[in-house]
């Protein structure tokens, strides 16, 4: 089982910044792929070559079918050969007619686990270098490769991503303390006004928390992009407040951008029809601007 094939984006061309290959961190990824999606539509608009490399599927989902049979209530098949892996494709979505400028997605096999059925206690074996060799076919063909995992968003891919970016997702905004319910008025009243300073630590305390659960490894963040599940209480006066409060605390702002959906139930790119409109890119190239600037500051050679 392999990746090969995804150098497929044209002709090479020096580029005055290494590769990048980016890892988006979410607690959940209904929203991410759409989100992904977009900002990759807007670098290859604006001519670079960007590749998103999808995961075909989680392990379990094909390495497990065929081994348990339902009706044995888990007890394992005898004999049944392993299920095969899906074979890797590649498409293009979107490609400039007089440009360098192009999107392509290639989805392969990430890992490959060998059980052990020797011993229940035996914990599965993982090679991780299916991974590695599409990214390591992809440099030298792309400007950005952006990692579209199907689990464990959450979770840093330390041995091949040279970058991370937080997603954190808002749905009540910490614009006021707590609401306390008036005994006898079926009304609430609203709580003590927050200042910008105060909100933001709020929402560092709220939505970035699974950066520190486990497995709790170390990740060198390159910014962060707010996405509100609702429209936003305040005006831009007090976001700039929050930003330059998340920038104290060695977060970088990189934007802030309103849900289309609550949540997205799948994770899905954006259509390839909306990838062509300019109308749908546009929204996303102001944040996809900060984000290739942040990448492109960061030091060489730093994971």
């Amino acid at each position: 089982m392999g990746c090969a094939g995804v150098a497929a984006a044209g002709d090479k061309r020096d580029a005055p910044h290494a590769p990048h290959v980016l890892r988006f961190l979410a607690e959940r990824s209904g929203n991410l792929y759409r989100l992904a999606g977009g900002i990759a539509a807007a670098w290859a608009h604006s001519g670079q070559r960007v590749l998103l490399l999808e995961e075909a599927q989680d392990y379990w989902r094909w390495t497990m079918n065929g081994v348990f049979d339902r009706r044995s209530r888990g007890r394992r098949k005898k004999e049944t050969e392993p299920a095969a892996p899906p074979e890797p494709t590649t498409s293009t979505l979107w490609a400039s007619p007089d440009g360098p400028g192009v999107l392509v997605q290639h989805t392969c096999m990430w890992e490959v686990r060998y059980p052990s059925w020797e011993s229940d206690r035996s914990g599965p074996r993982t090679d991780r270098s299916p991974l590695a060799a599409a990214v390591a076919d992809a440099l030298d063909a792309y400007d950005v490769i952006v990692l579209l995992p199907k689990s464990a968003w959450s979770y840093p891919d330390r041995e091949s991503a040279t970058a991370h970016v937080v997603l954190g997702e808002i749905d009540i905004f910490p614009d006021a303390d707590c609401r306390t319910a008036l005994p006898g008025t079926g009304g609430e009243e609203r709580g003590v006004p927050l200042s910008p300073e105060q909100s933001a630590a709020v929402l560092r305390e709220r939505c970035l928390g699974f950066l520190f659960g486990f497995p709790s490894l170390p990740i060198q963040l390159d910014g962060v992009i707010w996405q509100s599940n609702g429209e936003l209480p305040v005006d831009a006066n007090y976001l700039a407040g929050i930003d330059r409060d998340m920038n104290r605390a060695g977060l970088r702002p990189l934007g802030w951008t309103l849900s289309e959906r609550w949540p997205a139930p799948h994770r899905q790119l954006p259509e390839p029809d909306q990838l062509k409109d300019l109308r749908f890119v546009q929204r996303y190239q102001p944040i996809a601007e900060r984000l290739r600037m942040a990448l492109d500051a960061r030091p060489v050679g730093r994971n």
